[in-house]
């Protein structure tokens, strides 16, 4: 499990008071939820003491470590961070960060490999499948596959994962 969740970033200062406008990566989340974040390559911890939705899933967002319009200059262009412990745990959704490794069954239960890696493309999530010495992408919709939580593994069927790896 990785201790840092990557939530937003920060594209510029937000009035004259300190105040940061971050576009948000979370779905269906807001930054109220979280009181602390890490700022940067380094891990900046701030505590959040104000927080404003903006169009376009944005927040402006006050942290006690950026009181003024020139420090919040400095922190432009810098990710937003939150510890992994402090993002919520959903019943029904499982992060890819932490399958990782994880087996990828078909309908029979047979390992057809396990996830190596995964990437985001704003469209859809890529998955790549490691099935012997080969590796594959696949795309992570329902119709194609599907994270079983009670058998801890990717699901689908070979003749899904045959006609649409690449």
């Amino acid at each position: 499990m990785q201790n840092w969740l990557e939530i937003g970033k920060i594209v510029r200062s937000h009035g004259i008071k300190g105040a940061v406008k971050v576009l948000s990566y979370l779905d269906g989340v807001s930054f109220s939820m979280f009181k602390r974040i890490y700022i940067g390559l380094k891990k900046e911890e701030g505590i959040i003491t104000r927080v404003q939705p903006l169009n376009g899933g944005a927040f402006a967002i006050t942290v006690n470590i950026i009181p003024d319009i020139d420090t919040a200059e400095k922190y432009r262009n810098l990710s937003v961070y939150i510890d992994r412990a402090d993002y919520p745990e959903f019943e029904d959704k499982v992060y890819l960060s932490d399958i990782i490794g994880c087996p990828l069954l078909d309908e029979n239960g047979e390992k057809l490999g396990e996830l190596l890696d995964f990437n985001d493309y704003g469209a859809s999530t890529i998955l790549e499948i490691k099935c012997g010495f080969s590796t594959y992408s696949i795309p992570f919709v329902e119709e194609i596959v599907k994270y079983d939580n009670k058998m801890k593994a990717l699901v689908t069927t070979k003749q899904v994962f045959e006609d649409v790896r690449v």
